[in-house]
C-alpha cells in the first residue's frame, strides 16, 4: 500500500503557469501545447484530444476523428513516468510520442513544423529556439520542438486524492483510524489486493496502479494497434531512444521482447488514476464506466479461444461495488486542510 503513495510534494502541488517565466522553456511549450496553428490545416492542438478542465482526456473524440480508428486518446497525468507511449509501445519517450502526434495526427512534416515553430516564437523564445538559426539537420531541430513540448507536459502531474490522504495519515502521520475512507472501501481496497479474489494489483501497481507492461485481456486483435505491430512501428521509427541517446539511457528498448503470441492483442496497463471526466474506457473506449469493465473481466465469453494474460474474476454483487468504490476514492481530488 506505501508503495503506492504519490510524492508528498504533490499534496502540496497547486502548479500554475503563471509562476514559470515568460520566456521559459516550460512555458514554450504550453503555448505550443495550445496552439492550433501547429497542425496542417490550423484547426487542432494537443488540447483538442487532451482537455485540460476535462482531466487531460479526449472528451470530444477527436483522436478517433483525426485516425479515423477506434482508438482513444488517455490522460496525460504522470506520463512521463512511463518507459513506453501510445497504447502499442511504438514510442519510448515522451519526447518521440509528441513528434509522432505532430506528424501524424497534426498532419505536419518535420519542415513544416520546425518553419512554423522558429517563424513564429523565436523572437520570445531567442534561448530557447537558438538552434533555430544553427546548422542542426531538420531532424535535430524537429526533436528538440518535441522535448519543449514535452518540458510542459512533465509538469501535468496526478492529483493529490482521499487515497493518497488516507495513506498520509497511516503511514507518515502513523495515525491507527482515518475517517478518509469508508468501510466499503477499504473492503474494496483489500479486494484489489487479493490476488486470490481479483488478481487487480497484479497489473496494476505502484504510484501509477500500472506496472507499465502490455497484456492481452481480451480486447480484441487489433492488428494495427496492438503491441506486436508497436514493436515493429518502434524498430522502423527514425526517434528510436538508441539512436539519441546513450545506451545506458535506453535499457527499456535493450530488453524488451520482440516477439511471442502473447503480445498479439496486447495493450499497455493504464493508469488506475485520472479517471475523473472518462466518458470512455479501454483503449477503444468502448465500455461507459467501471462495472462494464468489471463486467469484462467477470465474464469473458466471446474470447476464450484467443491467448489473455487474465483469468475470470468471481465477485459477489457487493464485492464488485466495493471494489468500484475503491477505485473511485483513487480518483477523488483531495485539499488538505489549509492547503
Amino acid at each position: 500500500m506505501k508503495e503506492s503513495l504519490l510524492d508528498e510534494r504533490l499534496r502540496n502541488h497547486q502548479f500554475n503557469i503563471n509562476d514559470i517565466p515568460s520566456d521559459s522553456k516550460e512555458n514554450l511549450g504550453f503555448l505550443l501545447f495550445n496552439d492550433n496553428k501547429l497542425s496542417k490545416n490550423g484547426d487542432i492542438s494537443c488540447t483538442s484530444c487532451h482537455v485540460p478542465e476535462s482531466n487531460f482526456h479526449d472528451i470530444n473524440k477527436i483522436s478517433r476523428e483525426v485516425l479515423n480508428n477506434d482508438i482513444k486518446a488517455p490522460s496525460l497525468r504522470g506520463v512521463h513516468n512511463q518507459p513506453w507511449f501510445f497504447w502499442d509501445g511504438r514510442a519510448d519517450s515522451l519526447w518521440a510520442q509528441i513528434l509522432e502526434a505532430l506528424k501524424v495526427d497534426h498532419g505536419l512534416t518535420p519542415k513544416l513544423a520546425v518553419s512554423y515553430v522558429c517563424n513564429n516564437y523565436i523572437n520570445d523564445f531567442n534561448q530557447t529556439l537558438n538552434f533555430c538559426n544553427s546548422t542542426s539537420t531538420t531532424k535535430e531541430k524537429f526533436t528538440k520542438i518535441g522535448k519543449v513540448i514535452a518540458s510542459h507536459v512533465e509538469t501535468i502531474e496526478h492529483t493529490w486524492t482521499r487515497y493518497d490522504e488516507f495513506l498520509y495519515a497511516k503511514f507518515v502521520k502513523k495515525e491507527q483510524n482515518s475517517p478518509l475512507l469508508s468501510y466499503n472501501e477499504i473492503e474494496g481496497l483489500k479486494l484489489f489486493l487479493s490476488r486470490e479474489k481479483t488478481g487487480c494489483v497484479d497489473c496494476h501497481s505502484g504510484k501509477r496502479f500500472t506496472n507499465n507492461s502490455f497484456f492481452a485481456i481480451g480486447t480484441g486483435n487489433d492488428a494495427n494497434f496492438d503491441r506486436l505491430t508497436g514493436i515493429q512501428k518502434y524498430q522502423t521509427s527514425e526517434f528510436k531512444c538508441s539512436d539519441w541517446d546513450i545506451g545506458a539511457n535506453c535499457l527499456s528498448s535493450k530488453y524488451m521482447r520482440t516477439s511471442g503470441p502473447d503480445l498479439k492483442g496486447a495493450y499497455k496497463v493504464p493508469s488506475l488514476r485520472n479517471l475523473n471526466n472518462a466518458s470512455q474506457l479501454m483503449h477503444d473506449g468502448r465500455f461507459n464506466n467501471l462495472e462494464q469493465v468489471l463486467n469484462h473481466y467477470m465474464y469473458p465469453t466471446g474470447y476464450m479461444n484467443d491467448y489473455v494474460d487474465v483469468t475470470p474474476v468471481r465477485l459477489m454483487p457487493h464485492e464488485r461495488k466495493q471494489l468500484i468504490q475503491f477505485i473511485h476514492s483513487l480518483n477523488e481530488p483531495f485539499i488538505p486542510t489549509g492547503k
